[in-house]
């Protein structure tokens, strides 16, 4: 895979933003890809970490290097992948702009059918709240040990990490929802957003793969989502809970499961 770390300037943050980005690399002659466009997989960070993240703590690129798809890898720092109500509109610049940009910087392809999005803990939800909101932008998202109630899940991290100033946090997620009043019930509630994707006959629902570790802290929060879309929805999910906690050991073995459940091993490129 080539590796690029790259730079740009983002309308809708207003500010240059980094990005990385694996692209399909051939050795020995290079291919004309005139009438060729690759798949896409969107790769989300947790909180506290940055565009370099799956790169410095995955097997990312080695999982995909026989596969022709364009890895993209954003930052969004602490944003919960939202349109802050006191903030930058990160889920505007991800949904509506990056695949945008991408396209006009490589050979990517904007079909639904192409697009892959795929998160771990704050990305999870974030993956999975995009695929659910935007049906009609991805065909498959992932979602690893991912932060169902955002409120309740930030809670039994703080508990994790040992961090002591939960008003701050709390603080901190009302700067981005409001308040847990406002989130609740809202297109940020992936709860919320369970029900109306299962309401919808107007589009085919993505492909979606759910998974948690047995240990993990937010372990609870997975289960009630599962309960809720497998008891009161039609939605195909597939879901996975193996032994593991909130860490790479786990997402490094549920990585190659994601990717095989995807198909992101055939090494094919999308035809215009």
């Amino acid at each position: 895979m080539a590796f690029i770390n790259m730079n740009f300037y983002s309308y809708y943050l207003g500010m240059e933003t980094p990005l990385t980005v694996l692209l399909p690399e051939h050795r020995g002659k290079a291919p004309e890809l005139i009438n060729q466009n690759y798949p896409v997989l969107y790769l989300l960070h947790g909180h506290s970490n940055d565009n370099t993240t799956w790169i410095r703590s995955s097997n990312i690129e080695i999982l995909i290097r026989d596969c022709d798809c364009i890895v993209v890898m954003p930052t969004a720092h602490r944003s919960f992948y939202a349109n802050s109500l006191n903030g930058l509109p990160y889920e505007d610049y991800l949904v509506k702009e990056l695949p945008i940009v991408i396209s006009n910087f490589f050979h990517a392809s904007l079909k639904r059918e192409d697009t892959y999005i795929a998160g771990i803990s704050m990305g999870g939800y974030g993956a999975l709240k995009y695929a659910m909101k935007y049906p009609e932008k991805y065909g498959h998202v992932a979602c690893l040990s991912g932060a169902g109630d955002v409120y309740d899940s930030s809670e039994r991290a703080r508990r994790m990490s040992k961090v002591s100033d939960q008003k701050t946090n709390m603080d901190f997620l009302d700067h981005i929802f409001g308040s847990r009043e406002n989130f609740l019930g809202s297109d940020n509630d992936l709860k919320t957003l369970v029900k109306k994707l299962d309401a919808r006959t107007d589009i085919e629902q993505p492909q979606m793969y759910i998974c948690c570790g047995e240990s993990d802290p937010l372990y609870r929060n997975h289960l009630e989502l599962k309960s809720l879309i497998l008891n009161e929805t039609k939605l195909d999910v597939q879901f996975s809970e193996l032994s593991g906690s909130h860490n790479w050991d786990y997402w490094n073995r549920e990585l190659p499961r994601i990717l095989q459940y995807f198909s992101l091993n055939s090494g094919e490129a999308s035809n215009i």
